[in-house]
Parts: structure tokens; C-alpha cells; sequence
């Protein structure tokens, strides 16, 4: 990982100093800073201040011609660096005025997942995006073509992709400490995703976006025996809204939403017995509000429902292959943003209930975080 990132702070650097005679690319850093309590009994965290490792994200974007933009995104987390993004747009010049996008990137798939983590308004990722796409949400590698359709009255667009399935591969292993035991279970089967977007303005102070969303592909396989093997597949179908309303410069409300069905061909073969395939169907949404009240201060809540259980290794018969369980989340919280854009400091709380279908007690978990994040440079704040 450290060749990887020296590589890209010589290729950044070259960058600047090549550009200087073209055009500057912007260089944004984003940190983030977080301590954290819970109330998680025989954990060692249970009622202490705990201290995560600072995070960042390094951004390098610009136009690389009159027609076309690249963006790198380098994020440091864990104590590891990785490529989170990097991807290239062409923006005009194309029949129809059709825009490409393609490389490693945040899919569009909803409206939250397009955006970093530190534009949200809530401290933790919603339920159902950690079990159906994975800890780091739906990033994949690949292309989508989008068109801007021809209506007069409000902004609507249709984006069709092709990813490598990444963020849908899920792995077993039978020593979650040994990589040698992690399988792929999917193999080179390229996923398909697709958004139609609409935005309307309803007047001078308020603003509504809707999103129909699908995506379909290959999950796994079913090994029938040493030799053969049967694709098993999903569908993901979403809906997502976001309501803004902006009496002021200081003053407005964010009311935003977004749920997903999940239909897909799962194997319950055991240890002791080899079982038809099923067709299940599950689903997982959240619902959320945000209101600045002042220049500097905001406040909001969110409920999140989502079938899985939230923590559980992945397999077979767990997370987005889980019809049996459930897990729903309460979460509020308290954003301060002395200076604008450039610092914020959030105080929040999440409660997560667990419900098992078979009678497992499991007592409900709350956590309790403070974040503290800062923007140096010219990275703003996502558009609406």
C-alpha cells in the first residue's frame, strides 16, 4: 500500500508541475476525526472514550480538456491507503450530447451513495447499503453513458452502466483469519445499473428529486458438482426522493428517502443436506430529516429498516442473502459548522435494534460518536 501511495503523491506532484503550463488541477484534502462510546456489554469499548485512527481523503480534479474532467480520490482509513475513485468524464462533444464516465467510482445508484461520506448530514452509512452493497457502499469499476432527456419543464436523465460486480461479490470463508480460506463466488460476470433521474423546482424556495433505479447480474454461483455450476442472480430495484426547501440563506429543511427491493436465487446447501434453490425477496429503506436552523448549527434524525443482520460475516445465508432477520436503527444528531464548509463538528447517536427470526435474544446497541471534519482546499459541498 505505501508503493501505491508514493506512486500517486509522484504522479500528483508531476501533475501540478506539468500542468503549470496547461491547467492547474484542483488538490482537496478532506479529514476526519472521530471518538466514540458504547453501551455494548462484554465489548471492550463498553462505556470508554475510544479513539479511531484520523482518516483523510485527497482529492485531484480538473478539466483535462475543453471536453472532459478526471478525478482521483485517495483515501486514507484503517491505517491503509487505497484508490477510492478514479475515473474520467467527457462531458460535451458527444452525439446527442451524451456524457461518459468511466473507471473506479461511487455508482449511481440512489442518491446517497454518489456522495462522500463527509457531505452527509448523518455520521453513519444507512443499514441496507452496508448488507447489499458492502462497508464502502456501491464502488465498482466501469462505465455508464448518460442522456438528458428532452422535457421542458423540469431536468431529467438516464443513466445506463456496465460495472465489474465488485461491490456485489460476497465470499465465504471457513476462517474469517486465513485468506486462504476466502472463495470468489461469482467469478468475471459484469453487473448492470441503471438511474432515471428527474429534478423539479417547485418554486423559489424549494426544490424535489426523484430516482428510479435497477441493477441486475450474476451474485454467485451453485456448484452442482466439481464440474458444473449454476449462475444464481439478483435484481435490485430502488426508489429515492429528496425534498429541500430554503426559506433563507441560514435556514432550511432536507427531507430525503430511499428504499430497495432485492429479489435474488439463493442456495441453502448444507454441511448436511443439499437444498432446490429459493427465490427470496427482501428489502431495506431509510428516511431522514436535516434542518439549519441557524448559520451555524443543524439538527436531524434518521430510521433505517433493512432485512440482514448489521456485523455478520458474509456467506450464504447472511446479509443481502438474509430473509430471516432483520435489524432497524434510530439515529439523531447535532452538526456545529463554525466557518462554513471548511469545518464541521457533529455530535450523534444510533441505536440498533436486532430481530431474529428463529427467538435469538440480542439487546439493542447504542453508540455515541463525535466527528470532528475540516476541507482544505477547493473540494465544496456536493450539489443538490
Amino acid at each position: 500500500m505505501r508503493k501505491i501511495f508514493f506512486f500517486f503523491f509522484w504522479l500528483s506532484c508531476f501533475i501540478v508541475l506539468k500542468a503549470q503550463s496547461n491547467t492547474n488541477p484542483d488538490i482537496s484534502l478532506i479529514g476526519t476525526f472521530n471518538t466514540y462510546s458504547n453501551f455494548i456489554r462484554d465489548t471492550p469499548e463498553y462505556g470508554k472514550l475510544n479513539f479511531e485512527t484520523p482518516s483523510m481523503e485527497l482529492f485531484i480534479d480538473g478539466y483535462l480538456n475543453p471536453y472532459s474532467r478526471a478525478t482521483a480520490n485517495i483515501a486514507y482509513e484503517d491505517g491503509e491507503f487505497a484508490v477510492e475513485e478514479l475515473y474520467a468524464q467527457v462531458l460535451r462533444g458527444l452525439p446527442l450530447d451524451l456524457q461518459i464516465k468511466a473507471g473506479k467510482y461511487l455508482v449511481g445508484f440512489g442518491k446517497i451513495n454518489t456522495i462522500h461520506p463527509h457531505a452527509w448530514p448523518f455520521l453513519e452509512r444507512p443499514l441496507f447499503h452496508q448488507i447489499y452493497f458492502g462497508a464502502e457502499g456501491f464502488n465498482d469499476i466501469g462505465f455508464d453513458v448518460s442522456y438528458a432527456l428532452p422535457f421542458e419543464n423540469f431536468y431529467s436523465s438516464l443513466d445506463i452502466g456496465i460495472f465489474k460486480g465488485d461491490a456485489i461479490a460476497k465470499t465465504v470463508a471457513s476462517d474469517p483469519e486465513d485468506a486462504s480460506t476466502f472463495y470468489d463466488l461469482r467469478g468475471n460476470n459484469p453487473v448492470f445499473v441503471g438511474r432515471w433521474g428527474n429534478f423539479f423546482q417547485l418554486d423559489d424556495y424549494s426544490d424535489l428529486e426523484l430516482g428510479l433505479n435497477g441493477s441486475y447480474g450474476v451474485h454467485s454461483y451453485d456448484y452442482l458438482t466439481s464440474d458444473s455450476r449454476k449462475a444464481l442472480y439478483y435484481t435490485y430495484t430502488g426508489l429515492d426522493f429528496k425534498y429541500k426547501y430554503r426559506a433563507d440563506a441560514y435556514t432550511s429543511l432536507v427531507i430525503q428517502g430511499e428504499g430497495m427491493l432485492n429479489s435474488r436465487e439463493v442456495n441453502r446447501t448444507t454441511e448436511d443436506a443439499s437444498l432446490p434453490n429459493e427465490n427470496i425477496k427482501t428489502f431495506g429503506a431509510f428516511i431522514y430529516f436535516d434542518y439549519q436552523f441557524a448559520k451555524q448549527f443543524s439538527v436531524g434524525a434518521k430510521y433505517d429498516f433493512t432485512y440482514g443482520i448489521i456485523g455478520d460475516e458474509p456467506g450464504y445465508a447472511t446479509l443481502s442473502n438474509d430473509d430471516k432477520n432483520k435489524t432497524q436503527g434510530i439515529s439523531g444528531w447535532l452538526g456545529f459548522y463554525p466557518v462554513e464548509e471548511t469545518l464541521a463538528f457533529r455530535l450523534g447517536a444510533e441505536n440498533l435494534f436486532f430481530n431474529y427470526a428463529y427467538g435469538t435474544p440480542r439487546d439493542s446497541e447504542t453508540t455515541i460518536k463525535l466527528q470532528m471534519i475540516f476541507s482544505l482546499g477547493p473540494h465544496k459541498a456536493h450539489p443538490f
